[in-house]
């Protein structure tokens, strides 16, 4: 692993990085986009945009330390503001790169604004996306790669896997938001014990830390209702009548018991596959 990055000529070492969600963001999750685009040519000398964000650290870090040539990352909230102040606490840099670029928008907007990428990434972030739009988003991204351009994909979880509502550290039980009627559901997630500091870091994308309790809970009740219900099939399905090419497919499963009622009403691929990560390719001649 690097344990230093140069930043305007000043050494920064990243293994001083104190908050271990930081950490997975700036260093884990760019390596592992980075490592699956290796065989394409990787982010080096790039145009990349992430969908969605958050703080921006996996936009920094892909500017920083992939090198990509511009990177652009659009979000529906404002929490890319926190960019530079998490990054001067974590990294103890003063300013960010000239070549990154972070934007709100509106959801569904057409991203042929910021011109044409090589490469298109989210992370945990197209699950949100309403599904009547859904179709739209994805030609959007196709339209703005390059021909040969790629498209990464990673959801986890998916709707109907055990923890598929998003909200374990609330509602531990598999499978909860399937099997509890919907006033059972609210009511346990209105009454669950107060949420750790832990937690509360981890969702501050969509929670601000000084939320008191009713804000928090009805802040986690809309994060969850305005999930969408795509499987894994049905997203390369929409991948392929976009026209992208799979390159690769790679998901992962539960060992988890699945409750014998869900079996009579559900699939049982779709109950036990919690992630999917996909490359996905724009055809050279598109």
């Amino acid at each position: 692993m690097e344990n230093f990055l140069y930043y305007r000529e000043n050494a920064v070492e990243i293994e001083n990085i104190t908050d271990p969600l930081y950490k997975a963001k700036f260093i884990t999750i760019p390596n592992i986009i980075s490592d699956w685009l290796a065989e394409s040519g990787g982010l080096r000398g790039k145009d990349v945009i992430e969908i969605g964000c958050g703080e921006g650290t996996m936009a920094l870090s892909i500017a920083l330390r992939k090198e990509a040539k511009r990177v652009v990352g659009v979000e529906v909230l404002d929490v890319f503001e926190q960019c530079l102040p998490m990054a001067q606490a974590q990294l103890g840099i003063s300013e960010l790169p000239s070549d990154l670029h972070l934007c709100k928008i509106l959801p569904g907007a057409d991203l042929s604004v910021y011109g044409t990428f090589d490469v298109v990434y989210s992370w945990s972030v197209f699950e949100h996306i309403a599904q009547d739009i859904f179709p739209f988003v994805m030609r959007s991204v196709f339209d703005i790669l390059k021909p040969g351009g790629h498209l990464f994909i990673q959801i986890d979880p998916l709707y109907y896997s055990a923890h598929g509502s998003h909200l374990t550290p609330w509602l531990v039980e598999p499978w909860a938001h399937l099997t509890l009627q919907s006033d059972e559901f609210r009511r346990r997630l209105l009454n669950a014990p107060d949420t750790s500091a832990k937690v509360r870091n981890e969702w501050a994308v969509y929670i601000p830390l000084d939320a008191d309790k009713a804000t928090e809970r009805a802040a986690l009740l809309e994060t969850y209702e305005t999930l969408n219900r795509l499987t894994a099939p049905q997203l390369r399905g929409i991948a392929e009548a976009t026209g992208f090419e799979v390159v690769r497919d790679y998901r992962t499963t539960t060992d988890l018991e699945v409750p014998p009622h869900l079996l009579e009403i559900y699939h049982r691929d779709v109950l036990i596959t919690d992630q999917i990560v996909m490359l996905l390719r724009k055809p050279a001649t598109a």
